[in-house]
């Protein structure tokens, strides 16, 4: 029997072929292991003082992001991250929000996503300083592991009263269509240049440092949905150039996705709007060889080698 899970663990590795976690997963599959370091996922809060939407109810999501970091306190996770769109809509929303995260007593690492540049009347108005850093991408080591976080809203028609920028993104979106692109659609967005060059940079210097790198967006970008950024086929050139992308972590599509190419991850995690009382989150285990994540509710888990 341990030669047989040895044998299916070595299988995976080779493949880049994700396990789901669970009763029937074998003992010896390397759990006793201890992760190198643990942080927790929460994807589309997307709270609201609102009636529900049809599967969206939006303030459930008040106790469930409660739950959700409970749990986390009780794994002692190193950090938590959040992958965009705590609300639903109205500024205000955020208010008992951050007071939750606030008085967690965890450390918060955000990227921004569509919904949270929305406000009453549609009036665009900036980002609680205290959700998201300026201008909304950044990165960190961590144990030999870079962290990437990207705005993926950079280009799109909600994030900016900047009636050039608003254009720009209108006229990407015009051509899109004319091509019939898949996520051509409002309510997603893209990186700049500027951005995109920042990325490539990222990963560049994470190779160098001989650091395996997590880059981690609101949108996706792989497989091709439409909820992918406008302009993810630049991303994948990106990408490609390098082979120390352990995974892409996102939120933006409730349902969730999974896919891998050139040996890179790309884990879209569901939405905790959904469902009146079922939860939804993650607590993802760094190991040497492979990525365990224990999703909770809704969210799947599964074993990702690397």
């Amino acid at each position: 029997m341990k030669s047989l899970a040895v044998f299916t663990i070595m299988i995976l590795s080779l493949l880049n072929i994700p396990a789901g976690r669970g009763s029937e997963e074998p003992a010896d599959s390397g759990q006793n292991q201890k992760p190198v370091f643990s942080f927790g996922i929460i994807a589309d809060v997307q709270y609201a003082d609102a009636d529900p939407a049809g599967t969206r109810y939006y303030r459930s999501s008040i106790t469930k992001l409660r739950e959700a970091l409970s749990s986390f306190r009780k794994d002692s996770v190193d950090f938590v991250i959040t992958l965009g769109d705590l609300i639903d809509r109205d500024i205000k929303s955020y208010d008992p929000l951050l007071k939750i995260m606030d008085s967690s007593g965890l450390k918060f690492y955000n990227v921004p996503g569509n919904h949270d540049y929305s406000a009453d009347m549609g009036h665009k108005r900036r980002l609680p300083a205290e959700y998201i850093k300026k201008p909304g991408y950044y990165s960190f080591s961590y144990n030999s592991f870079r962290f990437i976080f990207l705005n993926g809203n950079e280009i799109s028609v909600y994030s900016t009263n900047n009636k050039a920028k608003i254009s720009d993104a209108e006229a990407l979106l015009d051509t899109m269509k004319k091509k019939k692109e898949l996520n051509a659609v409002e309510w997603n967005g893209g990186l700049s240049m500027k951005q995109l060059a920042w990325l490539d940079g990222q990963l560049k210097n994470a190779a160098l440092k001989k650091e395996k790198a997590f880059i981690i967006c609101h949108f996706p970008v792989f497989p091709e949905n439409v909820h992918n950024l406008l302009n993810y086929k630049e991303v994948l050139q990106i990408l490609e150039k390098y082979h120390n992308t352990v995974a892409w972590l996102n939120g933006h599509n409730h349902a969730g996705n999974y896919g891998n190419t050139n040996s890179t991850h790309f884990v879209t995690f569901r939405g905790m709007v959904e469902t009146e009382k079922q939860n939804s989150f993650a607590r993802v285990d760094v190991y040497r060889n492979k990525i365990w994540i224990t999703g909770s509710g809704r969210e799947k888990s599964q074993i990702l080698a690397h």
